[in-house]
């Protein structure tokens, strides 16, 4: 195995051993520091991931700001080339189990893709304070990020994720910030 794949496999192992109140303690504490951040306030587009295996949940930042009239994404994978496009949500939007086992709303007109500027949030499985990102290897959110540089990227993660240094590549696309329950880096 791979220095990456070990990596994965011993935090994906970490991550779901974690109680679902644990979960929801944790990612309530992220969602605040994230609604406090300067970054939230100024974007009004949003663009929020549905959590898949005890990633820190969005359902409390997605609520939040709904309620503040923000404008909503969420991304749909397109397995097929490992791509990613954003699509507006709503408080009433049917979703269905898409690409991986992950929810994506079920009606994803070309109206609702996402076409200005947002503040899009991001899960990992590691982080490095260099703000290196390890994910789950499909380079989703690199490809994505690549040809869309309007955006700005906030990656939400535990503290436990945070490690001393991580393998990276070029292509590799840093977030801007990184959001853990304990401090905003």
């Amino acid at each position: 195995m791979t220095e990456k794949q070990i990596l994965r496999k011993r935090l994906l192992s970490l991550r779901e051993a974690l109680p679902e109140e644990e979960v929801e303690r944790l990612s309530a504490q992220i969602a605040g520091r994230i609604i406090k951040h300067p970054l939230y306030q100024e974007f009004h587009n949003i663009c929020i991931y549905q959590a898949y295996r005890n990633e820190v949940s969005c359902k409390l930042l997605m609520e939040k700001a709904l309620k503040q009239g923000k404008h909503i994404f969420t991304p749909v994978t397109k397995k097929a080339d490992n791509t990613i496009e954003f699509y507006q949500v709503t408080g009433d939007t049917k979703w269905k189990t898409g690409a991986y086992g992950i929810m994506e709303p079920e009606d994803t007109g070309s109206e609702k893709l996402l076409r200005e500027p947002a503040l899009i949030l991001m899960p990992g499985l590691a982080f490095d304070r260099k703000h290196h990102r390890l994910g789950y290897g499909g380079g989703c959110y690199d490809k994505y990020l690549a040809v869309r540089r309007e955006h700005k990227t906030m990656a939400l993660c535990y503290a436990f994720q945070i490690v001393e240094e991580l393998p990276f590549e070029a292509h590799d696309i840093l977030p801007d910030y990184i959001v853990t329950e304990a401090e905003v880096l």
